[in-house]
């Protein structure tokens, strides 16, 4: 004996019903059940039909009209030829639903681009829940809310899908070369604020102290921003800080700050190993080698029984000849001697020298270690502050080098790409700044230096930095999903 079917609840404008799933199914295909009815399997909660699993293949079935022929009429709510009136609240508008859309519309569905009553008209609305595709003028209209002839759920912008479908696409492809490209064209889609940055940024650094802390605190405003905005997945918004509502402590004291904590925990190890080094030898005044004096003669200088042994007339022959060889080579000829019989004895025997070197070289040794990895570190981790500062603009986390190794953790592959383009960039970018100091060598003045140099390796620099920004905020864009960060 088989196993009683498990009964469902469906209510309609017509009232409430039971039924198994076969029957649910039959009555949705026939119309009789939509999208925006409420069901209940069993004891569950009640539910709208169209976000219940086990039915959506039905509405599928029934928005492409694949409702098979001869199907025998089925006991329940009656067939209906057009889909029930839904009540829409008088001020519920099309603009107060939320621009998001259902996970199962097939993208492939939604590549078409033509209405499927009117195949000779382009698509304007996207029903969200089974995808059909509609002209301005099909979708029933209900207090201006259009709703889809076939499920009768709420319909969409068809753009407005097509272009996060696309996002999405995009989002999803991983980071590659073509990103590379993307962010080599990114500061020229913004032409006039890339010509007006660069030409702000390179008059600034002639300006002296004052006016080169300027010109960081812009630059690194533009780049904080360009990542922040490429990570979130607006590409198409401009570099340029928004100006017109200056603030002192958001537009200046804040990137400023951020740039001193991407020195420290970027430099900031090695700043303190040079600070060490030159403090703890020239500071002493003398170096350790400078310290060391000379081996003790101790054992053989006279001691105080010696002296009396010299002065006491009873004393032994045997110790008054003891004194006066102990007191003879004290002389000066005879210590020179000695020091010279040494020094012939160390230059005949190499290995006296290295061992006399040995522990000097250990530390110099664990010292220079010590500087490369410091080295390593500020140029493998240096890309990586700058993002950390860029998407969450927050100096406790900026210097917190714990945040960064995360980051890095979860982008894994992804980030030591960007930061061998990085490298790559800031090398063309070195390149170019040689090129420019020996062509405009000529203009070089006294006192004042290069002025047409810094002007132009100022404005390239703007340029190469917008790139890595854009990288960088490219490189998070495609870890959203690992880092956390919400995109549009």
């Amino acid at each position: 004996m088989s196993a009683q079917a498990e009964l469902w609840r469906v209510t309609t404008p017509e009232g409430t019903f039971e039924a198994d799933l076969e029957t649910l199914k039959q009555w949705i295909l026939e119309g009789a059940v939509i999208a925006t009815d409420r069901v209940s399997k069993g004891t569950l909660k009640w539910i709208e039909a169209g976000k219940a699993p086990m039915l959506r293949t039905a509405f599928l079935d029934k928005a492409g009209n694949a409702a098979p022929s001869g199907t025998p009429p089925s006991t329940g709510p009656s067939p209906q030829a057009a889909a029930p009136e839904v009540t829409v609240p008088a001020q519920e508008t099309f603009a107060t639903h939320p621009a998001t859309f259902d996970s199962t519309i097939n993208p492939i569905a939604v590549s078409k681009n033509t209405c499927q009553n009117h195949p000779e008209v382009s698509a304007h609305f996207v029903c969200r829940m089974c995808a059909a595709l509609f002209c301005a003028t099909c979708p029933r209209l209900v207090n201006n809310v259009p709703l889809c002839l076939a499920c009768g759920d709420l319909c969409k912008p068809f753009q407005e899908l097509r272009s996060q479908i696309v996002r999405q696409e995009f989002q999803e492809s991983g980071f590659g070369f073509s990103d590379f490209g993307r962010a080599l064209r990114y500061p020229f889609e913004h032409k006039i604020a890339l010509l007006c940055g660069a030409a702000i940024y390179g008059f600034l650094l002639l300006g002296g102290l004052k006016g080169q802390i300027v010109a960081f605190v812009i630059m690194f405003g533009c780049i904080s921003q360009v990542i922040s905005q490429v990570a979130w997945g607006r590409l198409n918004r401009s570099f340029m800080p928004d100006f017109s509502a200056f603030s002192m402590w958001d537009d200046f004291a804040v990137p400023l700050g951020l740039g001193i904590g991407i020195v420290i925990v970027t430099w900031g190890p090695m700043i303190v190993l040079l600070l060490v080094l030159v403090f703890g030898v020239f500071g002493g005044g003398r170096s350790p080698m400078l310290n060391q004096r000379p081996p003790a003669v101790s054992s053989s200088a006279p001691n105080e029984k010696d002296l009396s042994a010299l002065t006491d007339p009873e004393a032994s022959s045997k110790d008054l000849e003891e004194a006066n060889r102990k007191l003879e080579q004290t002389r000066p000829g005879n210590v020179i001697s000695r020091e010279a019989e040494n020094s012939k004895q160390q230059q005949n025997d190499p290995t006296a020298t290295v061992r006399a070197l040995l522990p000097y070289l250990g530390a110099s040794i664990f010292i220079v270690l010590l500087f490369f990895v410091f080295l390593f570190w500020a140029i493998v981790y240096g890309p990586m502050a700058l993002t950390v500062a860029g998407y969450t603009q927050n100096f406790g986390s900026v210097i917190n080098p714990l945040v960064g190794l995360d980051t890095i953790k979860r982008m894994g592959a992804t980030y030591f790409k960007a930061f061998g383009m990085v490298l790559l960039l800031q090398t063309v970018s070195f390149i170019v700044a040689v090129i420019v100091a020996i062509v405009t060598a000529p203009f070089a003045l006294p006192f004042v230096g290069n002025l047409p140099a810094k002007f132009i390796d100022g404005s390239v620099t703007f340029y190469f930095n917008l790139v890595i920004a854009c990288l960088l905020g490219l490189s998070l864009h495609k870890c959203a999903d690992r880092v956390g960060i919400s995109v549009d």
